[in-house]
């Protein structure tokens, strides 16, 4: 099984995770040089505009995602 670091899931199940890790995974790039992926930041907006309930989650999980990236000089 492949793990996935930090995230306490294996490769294989990541479609179990809340659809809001998802987006915000998806929105930066297996290349930190390429920026973040304009696409996926809009499917994030769109789902957070649909479900304003989950937006403290959304945060916060964009908020931890943050972190660890400049933890890990993760600048791009």
């Amino acid at each position: 099984m492949l793990h996935v670091a930090g995230a306490g899931v294996c490769g294989c199940c990541g479609a179990l995770r809340p659809r809001y890790k998802r987006l915000v995974d998806n929105i930066f790039p297996e290349d930190p040089e390429d920026g973040l992926v304009k696409t996926n930041m809009e499917k994030l907006t769109f789902y957070a505009l649909s479900a304003p309930e989950k937006l403290d989650r959304i945060g916060a999980y964009l908020s931890e995602r943050l972190i660890r990236d400049v933890s890990r000089h993760r600048y791009g």
